[in-house]
């Protein structure tokens, strides 16, 4: 192979360069193998790989043909027949479309290195592009975050750095039923006065002690709820509850609010507590453990935190 780079950098009078470092990132990016098995019923059997002009039709490149556990030197004219192997390289998204031809042939298997794929990759300054425009839309409050979020997705739509059946594959259906589900709950509890119960039977358990114990039972609330219910459920259904605690005891109600908030947002101690965890215990091999002693120590160092910075940031009894 090396022989036959010389030669052809002398005969077209170029030089070679040595690849960079991100180099054979980019390239495991854009380009992958894999290998078919050319089954009885096949259209492709009795003709050649240059009669079906293979490269044309399904934009990606034989480079390699096995018969009965034989490699095939000068295979290009070879007449295709049933047990056939090929070894095809191409872009990553035209090894997926060859799962879908089983008409013809059959993808023996799926390189692992494909879970690492980054899809659009040189898209990436365009989505951080329009993710900052989004967050300093939602900051200086020059639009609704709504508004601002959904002008993302649709910026992310129309530059092609995210396509529709991506974005609608990447929906979690089950934290927005879960959600639906969840705000009638919470409004259920406000008019039958589900809510005002809680809220007394805290005010009985935490007796005169104070604002701080109150936002401890809070977050421990949440942080509880969190570890079954999505982050957003929690804090459905918690808010209430911390804003008719905050005027029971006659504070103001943003710093019990702050504790909802953070500790909805502390949901990593177990697995299973959010999607966005779940997603890293499979590439990552993590056991139920390392979430428990890892998770554990942030939470409890999240709950000071929080008691600490909150009520400093937010006081209790603002001037």
């Amino acid at each position: 192979m090396g022989e036959k780079i010389d030669h052809v950098c002398g005969e077209f009078q170029l030089s070679t360069l040595p690849p960079s470092a991100r180099a054979p990132q980019r390239w495991l990016w854009e380009l992958g193998a894999t290998a078919v098995l050319i089954h009885p019923d096949s259209q492709l059997i009795g003709k050649s790989l240059r009669e079906l002009e293979f490269r044309s039709n399904f934009d990606i490149h034989v480079v390699g043909l096995r018969r009965e556990s034989q490699a095939l030197n000068d295979f290009q004219d070879i007449k295709i027949q049933p047990g056939d192997s090929l070894l095809m390289v191409g872009a990553w998204s035209r090894i997926r479309q060859l799962q879908t031809h089983t008409h013809d042939f059959v993808v023996l298997e799926v390189p692992s290195e494909i879970v690492d794929i980054v899809p659009s990759y040189d898209k990436m300054p365009i989505a951080l592009g329009i993710l900052v425009t989004m967050v300093l839309l939602a900051v200086f409050d020059v639009v609704p975050l709504v508004a601002a979020v959904l002008m993302a997705a649709l910026a992310a739509g129309f530059t092609r750095c995210l396509t529709m059946e991506d974005a609608y594959r990447s929906i979690h259906w089950s934290s927005l039923v879960l959600i639906a589900g969840m705000l009638p709950l919470a409004d259920a509890l406000n008019v039958t006065g589900g809510t005002q119960l809680i809220v007394y039977a805290l005010m009985s358990a935490a007796g005169d002690s104070g604002p701080y114990l109150m936002m401890s039972v809070l977050f421990a609330l949440t942080a509880g709820l969190g570890l079954v219910l999505s982050n957003t459920a929690s804090t459905v259904l918690v808010a209430p509850i911390a804003i008719f605690a905050a005027e029971a005891l006659g504070v103001s109600p943003y710093p019990f609010a702050i504790a909802v908030l953070i500790a909805a947002s502390c949901a990593y101690s177990t697995p299973v507590s959010t999607p966005v965890v779940t997603l890293v215990v499979a590439p990552g091999r993590y056991r139920f453990s390392d979430f428990i002693k890892v998770g554990i120590p942030l939470l409890v160092l999240s709950y000071l935190v929080t008691m600490l910075v909150a009520p400093l940031v937010f006081p209790f009894h603002p001037a």
